[in-house]
């Protein structure tokens, strides 16, 4: 909106990337209490804008007055345009101004009539005004586009911007570079982004992007943030990633649209072949013999016209052209006649060499009906990208390649490889598209099985439907036993047996497995790992762990990309993820958006049973917004349900309900097998923390019946406590006792390490009372048991009431006190108020306080200040942005400061403070 002013609170202050140093002194020239004056310069699309927005938004949310103004070219020629916009908000204030100086300004902004102020008694009034407004709480001047402010408004700032000083203001604007700096400000040049920070930007806004994506992103973008934000999703959505299809955004437009407008023809092909020539090839040597070849020749005037446009400038590269701004290059293809177009690459195709595959890419371009040698060539282009590892690009390429294709059965066996291709680098619309196009049945068995793959593929993860491939990999595996052993069959056989692994336990499917048999035997030894880890978990995952470590420990590194899936699926499978977060953060650099995806759903899966709680739900958050903006439903609605398990150990129950009624597709009990379990074990959960036992047992039995481990439950490991402390706490010991019989018989402590601690911890809880503390120290003798925070605190729990009951008080509260801090971690207020309640039996003092708890005085100073700053209500990270330091280091400071004090949590902070007082 044309020069909008805000007095509300600016968007929250979220990371800008790269741009620390900047923000550094902005956020020093807020906080020091002087009149200060800043100018960010830079480009358009440069980041100015996102830097005054975070400004803004820090100085609201530390009690300044924030008054902002945009200039714009609409209102450049209207007087005082800019200064009406900025001080209408401030207009209270004009009572404390002389009548001279209230009359001034209320001619200036048109609220009344008369003769206009002179110059200096207006820029008088508006000092005394903003002195006025500051007198209460500090001032933030925001003045963004100051090129296009009308010079009357840009006079009297000008006027207020020497005098900062005198005032509590921080006077803000931004301009670009040509748009000289009045005197008295400091002046901030923004630059492009480093190509670490641009790819943390891409990483950020961007993570579906395949790395082959992200380096042409990277590439042509050159670090412009805006830029970056416009070509990813381009790029990245299938579209052909040529940047014909960028429009360029209205700033810009306004900066490079008349430099564009004016161009000569013959300065305009110059820069059109340098356009599509790409990055590397930028060369003069090139345009001009691509311009000989389609009968064009430029002048030396017409260059010096291309170098005076302000366009382009001459790179580092002696001959080479680089434009000024990425989005520059999109906006002169997109406004450039498609039959220029194919004529300009058809010159490049001219002048490239036969074996250069951007040669076949612009030959493709330049031709409009079908021509089988250029698909031919096209085909063979992809292959070779493919083996680079530029699925994307490749998949681009097979898609034109099948348009040029006269043939049918061929045209559908490229449709079919550029859905492989596609899927493979994160393009899902391209993909689709592709794969709908496809007559099956005039494909060869091999490239039918292919497209059932990639179609059951597609059809899970875009729609969550798993009706399609289960009624498709039967046939798909039936045919795929029938093909000769060649490295493609290989691979599609490693591939499919993949998506078996992932589906039967999914859905819950066991027939899918007998189905998949025979190929089972002729799959590589990772994949049959990864089928016993889920096939039928307490029959054949025996040393599951110990397996995947050997696995990982003897795999090249050359094949950690080709195993990711396999590897990260069996992880999750014996809980074992955070055991190869270096594997993991190797693989990222590499990852598709798919890959990313699966890697946070592990984190999540692993930071349940770890207790990091409060990181899955951010990673959850993170992970459903993603997939949803990229309309992938499966992600999103597996995202969702991943958090079910921190609402079911929080007892949650609002939080349970809402999410269940989120599942669209999934809800109402149509959510497949494993997913019904998670949401019932977080039922579970949730019922034994609030104390009702009997709904704990119902819903713990209706996933594996006390005593019965069926291959159905794959994820039994975390609802097995739960249904055995259910049983005892019902009177059923004798159902808990089969259970944890039925472990035994399992092996169950010899599939990983946090299986063993579940059984150790359910037989500690199943025992009787004579045999109860001996049991309890077994389970906390289990190496890695502290691993396991939310079983080990409830073994505790149970441990210390056992001890008070056999009037061991000492001991009791030990282990209650432990109980108790582990809660507190993990933010479940009902089963720390348990804790509470036990200490309490054992002879503490109510109100949470517990008589021996050391207090206030055991607290350094400060510990002392976080405590004070914390009962007062302030977050995390508000004390860290107080006291200088990061919200994770405050929290490690409150868990110990918890004890001390005798509380369980923030709420009896301030209570345990005045007593102390």
């Amino acid at each position: 909106m044309p020069g909008r002013t805000i007095e509300t609170p600016a968007p929250s202050t979220s990371e800008l990337v790269g741009r620390d140093a900047p923000w550094a002194v902005l956020r020093e020239a807020m906080v020091s209490g002087t009149g200060r004056a800043l100018w960010v310069s830079g480009q358009a699309g440069i980041g100015k804008t996102a830097l005054l927005e975070r400004a803004a938004a820090f100085a609201h949310e530390h009690g300044t007055r924030v008054v902002r103004v945009t200039g714009t070219e609409a209102e450049f020629p209207l007087a005082f345009a800019g200064l009406r916009h900025l001080l209408l908000p401030l207009r209270s204030f004009e009572t404390a101004l002389p009548p001279a100086q209230r009359d001034a300004l209320r001619k200036a902004l048109e609220l009344a009539g008369g003769e206009p102020p002179s110059t200096l008694i207006l820029s008088s009034s508006v000092l005394g005004l903003l002195e006025a407004a500051a007198q209460d709480r500090p001032l933030l001047l925001v003045v963004d586009d100051v090129q296009w402010i009308d010079a009357s408004s840009a006079g009297v700032l000008g006027f207020v911007q020497r005098r900062t000083e005198r005032l509590r203001m921080t006077m803000l604007c931004a301009a670009r570079p040509e748009h000289p700096a009045t005197d008295g400000a400091h002046v901030l040049d923004l630059g492009p982004l480093t190509d670490a920070d641009a790819l943390r930007v891409l990483r950020q806004r961007h993570p579906e992007l395949s790395p082959s994506t992200r380096r042409r992103v990277l590439q042509d973008a050159a670090g412009h943030p805006l830029a970056l934000v416009e070509l990813a999703p381009l790029y990245g959505a299938g579209i052909r990633p040529e940047p014909s299809q960028v429009p360029l955004p209205e700033r810009l437009e306004r900066v490079f649209g008349a430099q564009l407008r004016s161009l000569t023809p013959a300065a305009r092909r110059i820069l059109l072949i340098t356009a599509l020539a790409g990055s590397t090839g930028r060369s003069r040597a090139l345009v001009l013999a691509a311009l000989a070849s389609s009968g064009r020749r430029a002048t030396a005037e017409d260059w010096d016209a291309v170098l005076t446009s302000g366009l382009v400038a001459e790179g580092r590269v002696p001959g080479a052209l680089t434009f000024r701004h990425p989005l520059v290059r999109a906006a002169l293809i997109n406004s450039t006649a498609p039959e220029d177009l194919r004529r300009a690459h058809g010159a490049l195709a001219e002048v490239l060499p036969p074996d250069d595959d951007q040669h076949v890419i612009h030959l493709a371009d330049s031709v409009t009906g079908p021509d089988d040698s250029i698909a031919s060539a096209l085909d063979e282009a992809a292959r070779r990208t493919i083996r680079r590892g530029g699925d994307p690009e490749a998949a681009t390429m097979l898609a034109r390649a099948a348009e040029l294709t006269t043939e049918p059965a061929e045209r559908h066996r490229r449709l079919t490889e550029a859905a492989v291709a596609a899927t493979r680098g994160g393009l899902t619309d391209l993909a689709a598209r592709t794969i709908d196009g496809v007559d099956r049945d005039g494909l060869t068995p091999f490239h039918q099985v292919l497209h059932t793959y990639t179609l059951s593929y597609l059809r899970q993860n875009l729609s969550g439907d798993f009706r399609t491939p289960l009624a498709l990999y039967p046939s798909a595996l039936r045919t795929l036993a029938t093909l000769p052993d060649t490295p493609s069959t290989t691979a599609l056989r490693e591939g499919l047996l993949f998506q078996v692994a992932f589906l039967a336990p999914y859905a819950g499917a066991p027939e899918l497995w007998d189905t998949a048999a025979a190929e089972l035997g002729r799959a590589s030894e990772l994949t049959r790992l990864c089928a016993d880890l889920w096939r039928d978990p307490p029959r054949t995952a025996s040393h599951g762990a110990d397996r995947l470590r050997a696995a990982v420990a003897n795999l090249p590194a050359d094949a950690e990309d080709e195993a990711a899936w396999h590897l990260l699926w069996s992880a999750i499978a014996v809980e074992a993820f955070g055991e190869f977060e270096e594997l993991w953060r190797r693989t990222a650099d590499r990852a598709s958006f798919a890959t990313s995806a699966f890697m946070d759903m592990g984190r999540i899966s692993d930071g349940v049973v770890r207790g990091r709680w409060d990181h899955c739900l951010t990673l959850a958050e993170q992970g459903r917004a993603s997939s949803e903006a990229h309309g992938v439903t499966l992600n999103l609605l597996s995202f969702r349900t991943l958090a079910v398990w921190v609402h079911g150990g929080r007892c949650d129950e609002a939080a349970l309900s809402t999410l269940e009624r989120s599942l669209g597709p999934w809800a109402d009990g149509k959510a497949p097998r494993l997913v019904q379990d998670q949401i019932t074990g977080a039922r579970a959960w949730s019922a034994l923390g609030r104390g009702d036992f009997e709904s704990a047992y119902e819903l713990a039995h209706s996933i594996t019946s006390a005593g019965s481990l069926p291959q159905e439950a794959v994820q039994f490991q975390r609802s097995f406590l739960t249904l055995v402390e259910a049983a005892v706490r019902t009177g059923r010991r004798d159902q808990a006792l089969r259970h944890v019989e039925a472990g035994r018989a399992a092996r169950m402590a010899t599939i990983s390490p946090y299986h063993a601690f579940v059984l150790a911890a359910a037989e500690a809880i199943a025992a009787d009372e004579t045999r109860f503390g001996q049991a309890c120290a077994a389970a906390y003798a289990v190496p890695g048991s502290d691993r396991w925070p939310f079983e080990l605190a409830r073994v505790r729990l149970a441990h210390g009431a056992w001890l008070r009951r056999r009037r061991k008080p000492a001991e009791a509260v030990e282990q209650l006190l432990a109980a108790q801090a582990l809660f507190a971690r993990l933010g479940t207020e009902p089963w720390t108020r348990r804790a509470a309640e036990e200490l309490r039996a054992a002879g503490y003092t109510p109100a949470g306080r517990w008589s021996d708890a050391p207090g206030a005085a055991a607290l350094t100073a400060h510990e002392l200040r976080i405590a004070q700053l914390a009962a007062k209500g302030w977050s995390n990270k508000d004390i860290g942005t107080g006291l200088g330091m990061s919200p994770r280091t405050v929290g490690g400071h409150l868990y110990r400061i918890f004890p001390k004090l005798g509380v369980a949590s923030r709420a009896g902070l301030a209570e345990a403070l005045r007593s102390d007082g």
